[in-house]
C-alpha cells in the first residue's frame, strides 16, 4: 500500500515516513502542495496525507484540484494540522475530507486508522 505525505515541515515529513515505512508501507514524501499534486497524479497511491495550512496552495486547494481530476478524485484524503477547533475539522470535512488529524499526531491512532481503513 502506498501513502502520500504532503507537509512543509520536515520533521513531520520523516516521522510519518519513517513511522509507516516500519510499519510495511510505502511511503512517498512532498514537501510542498505542487510537488505532492505531481505525485498524486503521477503515482496515484492509496491514501494521501496532507497538511492543511501549507504555504502557497493550502491543503483546501490541494483536496479541490485533486477532487476535481478524475484519475485522484477517488483517493481518500486525510488532513493534518496544529488546528484542533471543531470548525476547522467539520469545514475539512465539508470540503470532502475522508479524515483529520491534529498535530502532535499520534502514530499509533494514525496507523489503526490506516488499519481500520484498509
Amino acid at each position: 500500500m502506498e501513502i502520500l505525505v504532503i507537509d512543509y515541515d520536515e520533521y513531520s515529513l520523516l516521522l510519518i515516513d519513517d513511522f509507516l515505512t516500519l510499519n510495511n508501507f510505502q511511503v512517498l514524501t512532498a514537501n510542498n502542495a505542487r510537488t505532492g499534486l505531481q505525485i498524486a497524479r503521477e503515482q496515484q497511491p492509496n491514501l494521501i496525507i496532507c497538511e492543511l495550512n501549507l504555504p502557497r496552495l493550502s491543503g483546501y486547494e490541494v483536496l479541490r484540484i485533486l477532487r476535481s481530476e478524475p484519475s485522484t478524485a477517488g483517493i481518500p484524503f486525510w488532513f493534518l494540522s496544529f488546528e484542533a477547533d471543531m470548525a476547522t475539522r467539520r469545514r475539512a470535512l465539508q470540503q470532502g475530507a475522508d479524515g483529520y488529524f491534529t498535530k502532535p499526531i499520534n502514530l499509533n491512532e494514525l496507523l489503526s486508522a490506516i488499519r481500520d481503513r484498509f
